[in-house]
């Protein structure tokens, strides 16, 4: 029991250009072949469709355009002649870049101005305590990808931008969330990974540079402070030891202007180039 010939059938070739957002970003093909199949009057109907000659579901469309064999559909015309009609859904090729720009609002303290200046009592003491709302500007890309790289993914988590960003200067941008969807069935045409990520945007505050938005900022001060060679506990002008830390400056002898304070810059990420992340 064997199928004898098959033979694709002109007059059963056709199809059509669609697209459901009206526009050529996301057209796709469906296409219909048919194809004419001579057997033994006992050849079982699965011997038919799966007969050397009749496409597969799940095939590609031979043209290598993004349309695969969705149905199969055997017809008997007599015992021994059928017409198999092969129908191919596209995909869309979905280059399209979803793009939503929004914000991120977090509390954070400060201890400088709105002009930069220090923050301090009539006395020069620095004043602790305050804080302000800062809105960090977040933009939300979504698109899709063949394939995804999420150890790849992983290193830009802890990494800012080496270069410039969406108009924003290395140093600024942070790669704050990433999300990717699939479904697909093994041994089947794997579908795109539609792909969400979430990059945040920090504006570099008082004397930080763009470069260092996203570095630690930390006053330099402590209980203790350098006296010519010694280190030793700071005290008051009654000669008290200080119970709360005093600004030092960068050789680690004792600040008494809060103006002239020092800040360390602490970087904690490593830099990337985000243009690499093909997202835009």
């Amino acid at each position: 029991m064997t199928v004898q010939n098959v033979t694709k059938m002109w007059s059963k070739t056709g199809g059509s250009l669609s697209s459901a957002k009206l526009t050529s970003l996301d057209q796709v093909w469906a296409v219909t072949e048919g194809y004419q199949v001579l057997c033994e009057a006992s050849d079982s109907v699965d011997a038919i469709v799966a007969a050397t000659g009749i496409p597969l579901i799940g095939s590609q469309h031979p043209t290598g355009i993004d349309a695969y064999v969705e149905r199969v559909d055997p017809q008997a015309i007599s015992p021994i002649f059928w017409v198999v009609t092969v129908s191919y859904r596209g995909i869309p090729d979905d280059a399209g870049v979803k793009v939503q720009w929004t914000d991120s609002q977090t509390t954070e303290p400060i201890d400088r101005d709105i002009n930069g200046r220090a923050i301090m009592t009539v006395n020069l003491e620095p004043v602790d305590g305050l804080s302000m709302d800062v809105a960090d500007q977040v933009c939300v890309i979504t698109r899709r990808f063949l394939t995804i790289d999420t150890a790849g993914i992983a290193m830009y988590r802890r990494a800012t931008n080496s270069d410039t960003f969406l108009g924003w200067p290395p140093g600024t941008a942070r790669l704050v969330g990433f999300s990717a969807d699939n479904e697909f069935l093994y041994g089947a045409p794997n579908e795109r990974w539609t792909v969400t990520a979430r990059l945040q945007f920090r504006e570099p505050y008082a004397n930080t540079t763009s470069a260092q938005a996203w570095y630690k900022r930390w006053r330099h001060e402590g209980l203790y402070i350098k006296d010519g060679a010694i280190i030793r506990r700071a005290t008051d002008a009654q000669g008290q030891e200080m119970t709360k830390p005093v600004l030092l400056k960068v050789d680690g002898t004792q600040e008494t202007n809060p103006d002239n304070a020092y800040f360390f810059h602490t970087q904690v990420y490593g830099s990337l180039p985000y243009s690499a992340l093909g997202l835009i």
